[in-house]
C-alpha cells in the first residue's frame, strides 16, 4: 500500500497545524480536522493528535470508515498504544516518518496475516519479522540499530564519495548517585528521547545503539553543525529533573562526536570508534559535556 494521503484529527487548533505542516513536510496530502464526526475524506494513514480524548474509539470509528488505513497516535512520551498500528513520537520528524511509514504498513500486514494465495518467499536479504520485533525501542522508540544499520550504510557510503559532510555523535547519560532499575530507566530515556526529538532538524536520525547509547546521525553537517545540536541535547537534559525514591535526581548526558574528513577512506565503524572514544573523554573529565577528536575543546553545561 502506497500511502499519499493522511488526515489528522487533533481538537487543538495549534497541535492540528503543527501535525498537518509535519506530514506535509514528508510528502504527504494532508486533511486535518478537529473530529473524526468532520469525514474527512479518504487516506492511508489517520493521525490522532494527543488531545483526542477517548482515542481508542476515535481509533475504532476510523477502522470502521477506513479499514485499510494505519491509526498512529502522535505522543510526546515514548510508549505503546496498543488500540493503534503505532505511535507517531513529537515533534514530528519528515524524515523520519518517511522511513517508519512503509515499515508500519509491513508489520500490520504480518501482525494481519497475509492470505496463503499471497504469500511468497522471503529473499534472503528480507528477513520476516513477527510485529514489533527489534524494530523500536520500547522506552526511546527510536529504531533500533540492528535494524537501521543498512540505512546509516548507506548514508556513510553516499556522503563519502560524494565528499558531503557527515557526523555521528553518540549520547550516553552520566553516572548518578542511585541505583537504575527499570522504572528509573523508563523515566530517564523517556526524557532523553523527547530532548533528543525537540533537538533535531528533520534531516536528522537518532537510532538506539545499544541499550545504554543512542546513536544520532547528521547528514550534511559537519563538526561545528554537530556540536550545536549535541549541546542543544545536553542543555535539555540539564534543565530536567525528576523525583526517585525520595530523591531529587538531576540527571546529564554526555555526547562524543565524529565526522567525516574530505579525502579520509572513514568507514562507519571508524566513525563510531572515535565518537566512543569523544564520549569517553566526556565522561572521563566530569560529564555534562560534548567532546569531540578534534583541536575544538569540549564544552561543560551547567544545569539550571
Amino acid at each position: 500500500m502506497k500511502i499519499t494521503r493522511a488526515i489528522v484529527i487533533e481538537p487543538g487548533a495549534t497541535g492540528r497545524r503543527k501535525l498537518k505542516e509535519g506530514l506535509e513536510k514528508a510528502g504527504l496530502e494532508v486533511s486535518a480536522v478537529a473530529g473524526w464526526e468532520e469525514e474527512p475524506g479518504r487516506a492511508q494513514v489517520v493521525v490522532l493528535g494527543p488531545s483526542v480524548e477517548r482515542a481508542a474509539q476515535v481509533a475504532r470509528a476510523v477502522r470502521k470508515q477506513l479499514p485499510q488505513a494505519l491509526v498512529l497516535l502522535a505522543q510526546e512520551s515514548p510508549g505503546k498504544a496498543g488500540f493503534a498500528d503505532g505511535v507517531l513520537p513529537l515533534p514530528v520528524s519528515a524524515k523520519d516518518l518517511r522511513v517508519r511509514l512503509p515499515e508500519l504498513v509491513k508489520l500490520r500486514t504480518l501482525s494481519r496475516g497475509t492470505p496463503v494465495r499471497k504469500r511468497r518467499a522471503a529473499p534472503a536479504s528480507e528477513p520476516v519479522r513477527a510485529s514489533g520485533e527489534g524494530l523500536l525501542d520500547p522506552l526511546t522508540q527510536f529504531y533500533v540499530f540492528a535494524h537501521f544499520k543498512d540505512f546509516v550504510f548507506v548514508e556513510v557510503k553516499r556522503s563519502r564519495r560524494h565528499g558531503l559532510p557527515l557526523a555521528i555523535a553518540l549520547v550516553a547519560f552520566d553516572p548518578l548517585p542511585v541505583k537504575v532499575q527499570r522504572e528509573l530507566r523508563e523515566q530517564l530515556h523517556g526524557g532523553l528521547a523527547l530532548a533528543i526529538r525537540r533537538s533535531l532538524r528533520d534531516t536528522d536520525f537518532p537510532v538506539q545503539y545499544s541499550a545504554d547509547h543512542v546513536l544520532l546521525l547528521l547528514p550534511h553537517t559537519d563538526l561545528a553543525g554537530a556540536h550545536t545540536v549535541a549541546r542543544r541535547v545536553c542543555e535539555r537534559v540539564a534543565r530536567s529533573s525528576l523525583s526517585f525514591d525520595d530523591q531529587l535526581l538531576r540527571p546529564t548526558v554526555s555526547v562524543g562526536l565524529a565526522a567525516l574528513v574530505p579525502g579520509r577512506e572513514v568507514s562507519f565503524a571508524d566513525l563510531v570508534r572515535q565518537a566512543r572514544s569523544s564520549l569517553d573523554m566526556a565522561q572521563e573529565a566530569g560529564g555534562n559535556r560534548v567532546e569531540m577528536l578534534a583541536e575544538t575543546p569540549g564544552l561543560e553545561f551547567e544545569g539550571t
